[in-house]
């Protein structure tokens, strides 16, 4: 009964969503958009939480009921306060008029919202009190279920969002024109390619307004046939490699995909659901850059790219996807393998570099292995998880690949940052510029350097690679080669660490682990390094991330 009463309620105020008292400004367009008129788009929230006694914005929302408030997934976290400001223009001015501050009661978050793929990045949010509609706050309308919009409808997205990239957040409502990119072109390669799946729409791309930094969660508005706004979309991700970036439109989550989902939490509060209660908004997916595939790969210090015999010391945290991996021994802890910090709480290595025997631990942000530097930090290992098909006595079968979940989440900054997988069965062609990073042997029986190395290495072909004068039947299409000129190779301790390639967006992805080298030498003509291609693996990685 429940059920009814609430669909009921629903109705009687459906027909009068999405029609603000206060006309939105439509006829204007302002590079990174513009100030909003007060109170047009009377159904965004903003979503804040409580730190050092001070209440801070970090994310949007759209109001859907009296009671219920749209937003992302990837907004929610369960460590802190948080409230709701509705009715709200000017986030400087608190009691300005006309606006409330609601506490939050429950959230619901999709049960299938991937982090890591940044997949049903949805979220309902109970409020803990029904707010009463006024000129200033009201419903947005949700679109009918399953509805797609063509190319180049015309949509706003509004928030209080950075102004630009990096820059501060806008003290007034803000709102861009961001015409919509339909699925046929945002998912072609040189746009998003498969980062982008039909539960998404894309906007924008044009390389001048986008939805930037704060404006996660917050609504894609779109006017319907019949003068009513429609909330298409939930700000999801954009690109790290800024908030304006030509043929990479900011990607939200599709509302008319969800209908049933969402009209399943507001009729019965989604009691299959686990709920987070008294919960506060983390760091945002756009704001700090992180999200799984599309805040990755973009230093903050980008590499100096010369060719140095032997490889090069890195510039100082240019590959801050890099960790040293060490182990406990006489009461000491000493560098053994590289890796790849492919999420917040998970690295990406070779499995032959675990042994169960040892303990282990991960240092991140770190550019010399002997000093305490500023911005590192040292997290244990909690679990450590080999490819069951992993065999050490037949390193030529490959699934030379392992994660170490780590104790516990490490946060991202100007140091430390997130590595991007490449899209799943990515080959890359001959002579593809990469470079690989660790603190490997300079030479052969050399010393172990303290300051990060780089090098530069050609990718080989399996074609050529496989050819018996090359490593011939030891490789494995599920491997990849790089060098072989006889100056620069991956070296004794560069193990488990990243072959970094930049993709056609400059983002850098993580395109093979080290693997295995020559014994007769770390530069050896025709015998390249041998790399775990990434590309062969990414469903095990998502699975094992799912999964633990």
């Amino acid at each position: 009964m429940l059920g009814i009463t609430v669909f009921t309620a629903l109705l009687a105020y459906a027909s009068s969503c999405g029609v603000p008292i206060f006309q939105p400004n439509l006829s204007a367009r302002v590079v990174g958009g513009e100030d909003a008129i007060p109170h047009s788009w009377p159904w965004q929230i903003s979503l804040q939480y409580l730190k050092d006694d001070t209440w801070r914005h970090t994310c949007g929302g759209t109001l859907i009921s009296p009671n219920h408030v749209l937003t992302a997934a990837h907004c929610i976290s369960n460590t802190l306060t948080y409230r709701v400001g509705l009715g709200k223009n000017n986030l400087e001015v608190e009691d300005e008029a006309g606006s409330l501050y609601v506490g939050v009661d429950t959230i619901f978050v999709h049960e299938k919202w991937n982090s890591f793929l940044i997949r049903n990045d949805i979220a309902l949010i109970k409020l803990a009190e029904t707010v009463e509609l006024s000129d200033t706050i009201q419903v947005a309308c949700l679109p009918e279920a399953g509805a797609l919009l063509t190319q180049d409808y015309p949509c706003y997205v509004t928030g209080w969002g950075r102004l630009y990239t990096n820059g501060p957040i806008a003290a007034e409502l803000q709102q861009g024109l961001q015409p919509v990119v339909d699925y046929a072109t945002c998912s072609q390669r040189d746009w998003w390619g498969s980062t982008v799946r039909e539960t998404m729409v894309c906007a924008g791309g044009d390389g001048v307004i986008s939805a930037c930094n704060g404006d996660s969660g917050g609504p894609l508005n779109c006017q319907a046939e019949n003068g009513n706004w429609d909330v298409q979309g939930i700000v999801s991700f954009g690109s790290g490699l800024g908030c304006n970036t030509f043929k990479k439109p900011t990607v939200f989550t599709r509302v008319s995909a969800y209908i049933d989902w969402i009209n399943e939490g507001l009729s019965q509060g989604h009691t299959d659901r686990t709920p987070y209660r008294h919960t506060m908004i983390r760091a945002l997916l756009l704001s700090t850059l992180v999200a799984g595939a599309l805040s990755c790969g973009v230093p903050t210090y980008p590499p100096q790219l010369s060719r140095v015999v032997g490889g090069e010391d890195a510039r100082p945290n240019s590959w801050p996807w890099q960790v040293s991996l060490q182990y406990s021994s006489s009461g000491q802890w000493h560098h053994t393998c590289g890796g790849s910090l492919i999420k917040q709480n998970w690295v990406l290595t070779a499995a032959h570099c675990i042994s169960s025997s040892r303990t282990y631990r991960v240092v991140v942000g770190r550019q010399s292995l002997s000093t305490s530097e500023s911005g590192s930090l040292t997290v244990a290992v909690s679990k450590s998880v080999i490819h069951e098909k992993w065999n050490s006595n037949q390193l030529a079968q490959g699934n030379d690949i392992a994660l170490l979940k780590l104790a516990s989440s490490v946060p991202l900054t100007d140091k430390i940052q997130l590595g991007c997988l490449p899209p799943a069965g990515t080959i890359l062609p001959n002579n593809y510029v990469c470079y690989v990073t660790g603190w490997g042997r300079l030479q052969t029986n050399g010393a172990l350097p303290d300051i990060l190395q780089q090098g530069k290495l050609l990718v080989v072909d399996y074609a050529t690679c496989s050819q018996p004068s090359w490593w011939g039947s030891t490789v494995k299409t599920n491997m990849i080669c790089a060098g072989g000129d006889g100056v620069t190779s991956s070296c004794n301790g560069d193990s488990g660490g990243p072959l970094n390639c930049q993709a056609d967006n400059g983002q850098w992805q993580v395109h093979g682990i080290v693997s295995f080298g020559s014994s007769l030498g770390c530069n050896y003509y025709r015998k390249p390094s041998v790399f775990t291609r990434v590309s062969n693996y990414n469903d095990w990685i998502n699975s094992v991330i799912e999964n633990n």
